[in-house]
C-alpha cells in the first residue's frame, strides 16, 4: 500500500524563505534521528549501520547545497540535488530489500558495488531502475520526480530548454548557469519537490532505525564487549562510534 500517492499536500507557505525554512527543519530533524537508536555513547555500530548514517550526511548535505543553489539561482544543480536525494532513499530503501541486511552491509564496507547486491529471492540486481520502482510502489509521486530530475543530472534537451528565453528580437540563450532574473516563484515547486523527497529519507530513516537494536540492547553489548576486551569489573575502553 502506497504511502504517498502522487496527490501531495503540503501546509501552505507563502515565499521561497518559508520554504527553504521547512527544508532546514527537516534536514535537522533527519541528523538528529540517529540518536534515539545509536546510543549509548560508544555503541558499537554493525557495517549496514553505517550506511544510515551515510545516508543523514547525504541528505544534510544535500539540503545545505540546495539552499545555497536556489539563493544563487542555480536550477540545473539545484534540480540535480533533489535528483541526487532521490536517490540517497532510493539506496536506503535498497538496504532492506535484499535476502541478508548485514551480509549486504559486510560486502560494502568491504568495496562491493551497490548493483552487487540482489533483490531478495531473484538474481535481479539493485540498480537504479529496480531501486526506483520499488520505491514508487510506497511513494507513487517518484518515477515521476526522479526522471523530471534526472534531465537536470544528464546531458539532455532540459539542458537547454530551461536556458531559452523568447522575446520579440529572438530566442536567446543563457551561458551564464545561473537565472538572476528568474523570480522566486519560479523555484516554489522545485523547493517543494526537495522537501517531500527529505520527508520520504527521514521516513524511510525511521524505518532501517526501528529495526536495528535499541539502546537497552546496545548497551548490554557495550559491557560485553568491554568486559571481553578489558576484563570484568572496568569500562573504561572506547567503542567505535
Amino acid at each position: 500500500m502506497a504511502v504517498e500517492t502522487k496527490l501531495i499536500e503540503l501546509p501552505e507557505v507563502l515565499d521561497l524563505a518559508g520554504r527553504l525554512d521547512r527544508i532546514r527543519s527537516m534536514a535537522r530533524e533527519i541528523e538528529l534521528l540517529p540518536d534515539g537508536t545509536y546510543a549509548p555513547q560508544g555503541s558499537l555500530l554493525a557495517d549496514v549501520e553505517w550506511f544510515s548514517l551515510a545516508a543523514v550526511t547525504k541528505s544534510t548535505s544535500n539540503a545545505n547545497a540546495f539552499e545555497l543553489l536556489v539563493n544563487a539561482r542555480n536550477t540545473v544543480a539545484a534540480a540535480a540535488v533533489v535528483r541526487m536525494q532521490i536517490e540517497a532513499a532510493m539506496r536506503l530503501l535498497g538496504l532492506t530489500l535484499v535476502d541478508n541486511i548485514e551480509d549486504a552491509g559486510t560486502k560494502l564496507m568491504h568495496g562491493a558495488k551497490y548493483s552487487s547486491l540482489k533483490l531478495a529471492g531473484t538474481k535481479d540486481a539493485l540498480r537504479d531502475k529496480i531501486l526506483h520502482e520499488e520505491l514508487s510502489k510506497e511513494y507513487e509521486w517518484v518515477s515521476e520526480a526522479y526522471e523530471a530530475t534526472s534531465a537536470y543530472v544528464h546531458l539532455d534537451r532540459m539542458n537547454i530548454t530551461s536556458k531559452l528565453t523568447h522575446l520579440d528580437q529572438g530566442t536567446f540563450f543563457n551561458l551564464s548557469g545561473v537565472d538572476a532574473k528568474w523570480p522566486e516563484s519560479a523555484y516554489y515547486e522545485l523547493a517543494d519537490t526537495f522537501y517531500i523527497a527529505l520527508r520520504m529519507t527521514r521516513n524511510l530513516l525511521q524505518a532501517f532505525l526501528a529495526d536495528r537494536p535499541q539502546p537497552e540492547a546496545r548497551a548490554a553489548i557495550l559491557i560485553k564487549w568491554h568486559e571481553e576486551r578489558y576484563g570484568k569489573g572496568r569500562n573504561d575502553g572506547e567503542g567505535t562510534q
